[in-house]
């Protein structure tokens, strides 16, 4: 198996990004979460508060579509951006 990953969303709220993670998970779609800012996750938790960061949800390429329509049937449709809709 190829390990292409293709980004599927980027969004600043982490609590939103892992939710959205559950969600393909349920589905059988395997997502990978990456920071722009990976010391925020200690940030919050020593000195509490939301800190600024850009998550980055990605998914295999060969489940890029299934993904694509899993996200445009959920709560979480208006996220998607209009070249992903």
């Amino acid at each position: 198996m190829s390990t292409d990953l293709k980004q599927l969303l980027t969004i600043s709220n982490r609590a939103l990004a892992e939710e959205i993670q559950d969600y393909l998970e349920s589905k059988s779609i395997i997502c990978l979460l990456e920071s722009d800012n990976p010391a925020s996750s200690v940030m919050n938790l020593t000195m509490g508060g939301a800190t600024i960061e850009s998550i980055t949800i990605f998914v295999h390429s060969s489940v890029f579509a299934q993904a694509v329509g899993f996200i445009k049937e959920s709560p979480y449709k208006e996220i998607l951006t209009s070249d992903l809709s």
